[in-house]
């Protein structure tokens, strides 16, 4: 059958990692030069250091725009030199680890939450300087899920920035037609599937991102997982993937993708174009897909037979799903959160300074861009509780209205309450620093595509899952008979 799909990615990532010296890592992530702008008004403390090494997990125009000019204006408030790099996601956690081999770890980083707890636990964050900053902002000012979620050992390991939930959504034309319940469950998500599968016109009933070396291939598994009440892991340091729940919801993922997606392994960018194309009945896509389905971007126009005389007909039927229900009574949303973390390599003063920057005068520049996906975890200022929430979906795209008059208030209200609230593994359990392993070397990624790739079935895959997963517990306590329950099951 060839090399299995866990070989041919731990190949392709070694093949990323660059050489662990200053030179090589500065050649591997583009930087980029900051403009000269006009000087500000400070009211920032004096930051005593006189550069700062700041690392974005973006690398669009508009970001590399927005956050020079963000940069350039705390140049002129503080007087410190800022240093960017903008860095593919992809690469961000090889390129972190490099870092701390070279020495040459930046003053900042900006990153998803999967990364925060390992990274504390590690050495690579430093929680003082993140409390330190957290307090000069206004603590009560930041949503107090997304700081329970980053708070370790009584402190927070980094800054909440903003987050956006992850969305199941659906062609409701065709359910009209066929009569079809909301996708809000396994049995009416299977259903659908099923009813919207039509293989000699090329469509597919569900797609998702399949591909071992996605973390969005891990993301919508755990949505599922969640969904079932599956946790990856209990407070006291088990693993429960062998557990019913997870079971499951791992039969329930392998017969919907293996039965109604396409064949061959699927991306972010093939479940987008099959939605856009009119391919498929439903996706679990982040919201940056709300632009696309109005034809707000000249470079992805939705194609769909019925798009071509009326472009925002994908935004007018089409619906949407923020939490759901598997098969075990219990149901669950999935976010997707950034932190603004200050590594122990930071001039505290100086990381501290940036910080209050980023979340005061540059806060607003940050959220504007690609703003469907930055709901903000900040939610307002002392004087404003909730002035960066309540403008979020209410501002107007790029090259068109905004998404509240897209979509209307009510669906703001479902993409932008609650993002901080919705479960991950192993976050509120403590065990936050195996999650960070495991999307680091996309341990779960990997095996879904064994699976579907037809190397394990879903109870070998269990088994294979559990142990690569304890593999990486050291002096892990909790071992079973995996072989004899499988059987039994």
């Amino acid at each position: 059958m060839g090399t299995p799909p866990r070989l041919e990615t731990e190949a392709t990532r070694a093949a990323w990692t660059p050489t662990p010296t200053p030179e090589k890592l500065l050649l591997t992530v583009e930087g980029t030069p900051m403009p000269t702008l006009a000087s500000t008004e400070s009211t920032l403390p004096a930051a005593p250091y006189g550069s700062i090494k700041v690392w974005v997990n973006e690398t669009s125009a508009e970001h590399r725009t927005a956050v020079q000019e963000m940069a350039a204006a705390f140049t002129d408030a503080a007087q410190v030199d800022v240093e960017l790099m903008f860095v593919s996601p992809l690469l961000l956690p090889n390129l972190v680890n490099t870092a701390v081999l070279s020495g040459t770890l930046p003053d900042i980083i900006i990153h998803p939450i999967e990364y925060t707890a390992g990274w504390a636990e590690r050495g690579i964050l430093n929680p003082a300087a993140a409390e330190t900053a957290v307090n000069q902002i206004g603590r009560d000012t930041f949503d107090p899920a997304a700081l329970e979620l980053v708070t370790l050992n009584g402190q927070i390991s980094a800054l909440p920035s903003d987050g956006y939930k992850q969305l199941l959504i659906y062609r409701t034309d065709w359910f009209d037609e066929a009569n079809l319940p909301i996708p809000d469950d396994f049995a009416a998500m299977y259903a659908a599937a099923e009813a919207t599968t039509d293989r000699e016109n090329l469509r597919a009933g569900f797609v998702i991102p399949t591909e071992s070396n996605l973390v969005t291939t891990h993301q919508a598994f755990e949505q599922m997982a969640l969904a079932n009440g599956c946790d990856l892991i209990d407070d006291k340091g088990e693993v429960l993937l062998p557990d019913p729940p997870c079971r499951e919801a791992l039969d329930f993922y392998y017969r919907i993708v293996n039965q109604f997606s396409p064949i061959g392994v699927q991306t972010d960018t093939s479940t987008r174009n099959a939605y856009l194309a009119g391919r498929t009945g439903l996706i679990l896509a982040g919201p940056e897909m709300l632009p696309l389905l109005a034809g707000l971007d000249e470079a992805l126009p939705p194609t769909c037979p019925e798009c071509a005389g009326s472009p925002r007909f994908l935004a007018e039927n089409s619906g949407i799903v923020t939490e759901i229900q598997g098969t075990e009574n219990t149901a669950a949303g999935f976010s997707n959160l950034r932190n603004l973390g200050i590594t122990n390599a930071a001039d505290v003063d100086t990381a501290v300074a940036f910080a209050n920057f980023w979340f005061n005068e540059g806060y607003e520049t940050w959220l504007g861009v690609n703003s469907e996906r930055k709901v903000p975890l900040r939610w307002g200022t002392a004087d404003n509780p909730r002035q960066f929430i309540d403008s979020w979906g209410y501002t107007p795209l790029p090259g068109g209205p905004a998404l509240a008059d897209l979509y209307g208030a009510d669906r703001i209200t479902q993409l932008r309450e609650g993002v901080a609230a919705a479960p991950r593994w192993g976050i509120r359990q403590g065990q936050g620093a195996l999650l960070t392993t495991l999307y680091e070397k996309l341990t779960i990624a990997i095996t879904l595509q064994e699976m579907l790739s037809g190397y394990f079935n879903p109870a070998q895959t269990i088994i294979e899952a559990y142990n690569r997963v304890t593999a990486q517990i050291p002096n892990y306590q909790y071992d079973r008979d995996l072989e004899n329950e499988t059987q039994e099951n």
